[in-house]
């Protein structure tokens, strides 16, 4: 497959920014640069600009695709920066944030304590109205109270309104009669109106998902904005990744930043169904391990776990949250994300406890061996402490280490107060990191019924191969799978994705055979409403449109629509159900009925996206080129009380083609490390990857 000029990848994360360039000829160009938010497209233009002064096509071409994935919004969440919203909600429901996001989160968490509403008390603002489940409306909208709203609203110079009304998705008259109200009378303030952001039933959820979305409107913009002017001379709609793991256009994203909220990690997980497809792995873990956080996601049978809801802003964000973030309803892929990274600081409880993270030195000042103003010691400190990180520069050279500044912050905060030797300290580090991270992989796979002994653990991030061992020997995994370019992996992931918008819409009836044709009826409409909401965006060719509905009994469960030609559609969706209950919660209840509660619609356009085959065929060969020169070399490292300071052999990944290696061994990589301990083997496959087994200590 050939494009018709370059398709850029960029994805912004916590410490670093990944750049991925496929050109028409689909060969790979890769770059991996520090964040420097006042620079990020600066250095974006000079890679471009790298890749056409190569002139490895055939002719000149310009830039064809601009795709980019961020942290921004669930950083701005995180760390409480979005923009001063307000709230307009139907009279009696002013504590409906409150109340729904005391939901506690774990159990075994003493310390636990209800996450602040993003919404001050003061800024919830009450209007008398009602509309009924129906439809029908019960109070009428006293405009006068509205206005008493506008001047509490003016009085605290918010940015941001959401309007979210009691079952406004089934008739949202009031929400658009206050929104036109609003952009009247509070020019340059975002107004975001529920029935839009999430126009379906589950009051917390849809009114949780508006003030979100309204929140990082601002910042968004701001953000966008910026790129977008730097970018602006390659003359290229800039596309952007959303939770699902599909590219929205920048006017959407700008509508809909809360769709952006897992952008990142959602390209990850798609590049890893696509490895699990090429492999044909059936049972997998997608892990990735940036600077701030680690991700996982279950996959099964070349398809990543989905959610139509998740949690943001909690100590670790699951789509089947125990509670204690803030909800979101929006499709995506079921990430479990948790705080521990590559820059993620270690610390000394006042109990004497060693801790590591969720709070990160992030890109500044970073890690102290990044000699950028870093002070406290991190994961990443550690693992270069260990000598599993290349003690000279990382990033290929582009990131210089200071060995000596690593070793005495850990052994100033933390070897010297616990009474251990540095290199014990940081294994410590690098031990409780492992720990930490391997509550995110049994949340996607023993808590939900799997078991991980028969899973492979498909590992990305710059820091995720020198865990991914260790890590996978914490949960029982005896599989690890490291692909090429994983310390680049979201960029690769946004190389395939499409482009794609969903709109839904909440019904309520059993599931029965005459209930099939309301089902498409109602499908007719919203892919109506798709197809308009979408008229003016660019798709690149036709859009192809698919019908999903959402099933309840206790849980609920989506699934597609059967064709028109199926005989017996009602009891293939029941059938479907029960299967998948079983398959997701480990029992069905095969004599209750089944609840519609929902008909949404998927428009796709696939036109432009790469293939893995396009990037993989000729990405081993052009990658063996970056490998640093390692052959025939050792470097102590330390392995943990019970093995000590060995000598691991260094190697670069085209070294591993047709042998096998026993660790301990160590692969140096462009964009990341692969560390390989006793105990297991590492050898290359067809396309490249490095599986790492576990044969035993």
């Amino acid at each position: 497959m050939t494009h018709q000029g370059l398709r850029v990848a960029i994805d912004v994360g916590g410490t670093f920014t990944d750049i991925v360039v496929v050109d028409p000829d689909s060969h790979l160009h890769t770059y991996k640069v520090l964040n420097e938010p006042r620079a990020i497209g600066v250095k974006i233009n000079q890679c471009i600009d790298d890749v056409m002064a190569r002139g490895l096509s055939s002719e000149k071409v310009a830039v064809s695709a601009l795709i980019h994935g961020t942290t921004v919004c669930s950083n701005t969440v995180l760390e409480g920066l979005g923009s001063a919203t307000a709230l307009i909600c139907t009279r009696g429901f002013r504590d409906l944030l409150e109340v729904g996001g005391a939901r506690r989160g774990a159990n075994s968490d003493l310390n636990w304590s209800p996450l602040q509403p993003i919404v001050p008390r003061r800024l919830r603002l009450e209007v008398s109205e009602r509309v009924l489940a129906t439809g029908a409306i019960d109070t009428p909208l006293d405009e006068g109270e509205l206005d008493e709203a506008i001047a509490v609203l003016r009085g605290h110079e918010v940015k941001a309104v959401a309007v979210a009304f009691m079952h406004a998705y089934a008739n949202p008259t009031h929400e658009r009669r206050v929104g036109e109200i609003l952009r009247a009378a509070l020019p340059g303030v975002a107004i975001c109106l529920s029935h839009e952001v999430s126009g379906e039933l589950g009051e917390y959820p849809r009114t949780s998902t508006t003030v979100l979305n309204a929140y990082l409107m601002d910042t968004v913009q701001g953000y966008l904005d910026g790129i977008e002017a730097d970018l602006a001379e390659h003359h290229t709609p800039l596309m952007v990744m959303q939770t699902n793991a599909a590219m929205m256009a920048s006017s959407h994203a700008r509508r809909f930043p809360v769709r952006m909220l897992e952008s990142g990690p959602a390209a990850g997980v798609l590049a890893a169904t696509r490895i699990a497809r090429q492999l044909d792995i059936d049972h997998a873990v997608a892990f990735d391990m940036g600077g701030t956080t680690a991700k996982a996601c279950l996959i099964e049978h070349g398809e990543a776990a989905l959610t139509q809801e998740s949690e943001v802003g909690a100590g670790m964000n699951a789509g089947h949250g125990r509670g204690g973030g803030h909800k979101v309803r929006v499709p995506g892929f079921d990430v479990v994300e948790i705080g521990a990274g590559g820059g993620s600081i270690a610390r000394i409880a006042d109990g004497g406890a060693l801790l590591v993270g969720p709070r990160s030195a992030g890109a500044n000042p970073g890690p102290v061996c990044y000699g950028k103003g870093g002070t406290k010691p991190t994961v990443t400190d550690a693992n270069v402490v260990l000598g599993y990180m290349n003690p000279q520069a990382i990033a290929g050279g582009s990131v210089a280490i200071d060995l000596a500044a690593a070793r005495a912050a850990i052994e100033q905060d933390l070897a010297r107060p616990l009474g251990l030797s540095i290199e014990e300290a940081a294994y410590g580090v690098h031990r409780v990191a492992n720990a930490t991270m391997a509550r995110a992989v049994r949340s996607v796979t023993s808590e939900r019924g799997r078991d991980p002994r028969v899973h492979t653990l498909i590992v990305s991030g710059g820091a995720g191969p020198i865990h991914a061992a260790a890590l996978a020997q914490e949960v029982g995994i005896r599989k690890v799978v490291v692909p090429l370019f994983p310390g680049l992996f979201s960029a690769i992931g946004l190389q395939f994705a499409i482009q794609s918008y969903d709109r839904g819409r909440s019904v309520f009836f059993p599931l029965d055979e005459g209930s099939v044709e309301r089902m498409r009826a109602v499908a007719d409409e919203v892919r109506q409403e798709l197809r308009d909401s979408i008229s003016d965006l660019d798709l690149g060719g036709p859009a192809t449109f698919h019908a999903y509905v959402d099933l309840r009994q206790a849980l609920e469960l989506t699934l597609p629509l059967p064709a028109a030609d199926d005989p017996a559609p009602a009891r293939t969706l029941v059938e479907r159900f029960h299967a998948m209950h079983e398959a997701s919660y480990g029992y069905s209840r095969q004599a209750e009925p089944i609840t519609v509660v929902g008909v949404r619609v998927i428009a796709n356009a696939e036109q432009g996206a790469s293939t893995p085959q396009d990037i993989l065929e000729r990405g081993f060969s052009e990658h063996a080129g970056k490998d640093q020169e390692a052959k025939g070399l050792t470097r102590a490292a330390y392995f943990g009380p019970g093995f000590g300071m060995m000598a691991a052999q260094l190697l670069r990944r085209s070294d591993l083609a047709g042998a096998q290696v026993n660790g301990p061994a160590i692969i140096e990589e462009f964009d990341t490390t692969i560390v390989v301990p006793s105990g297991w083997t590492a050898a290359s496959d067809a396309i490249g990857s490095i599986v790492l087994n576990f044969v035993g200590a």
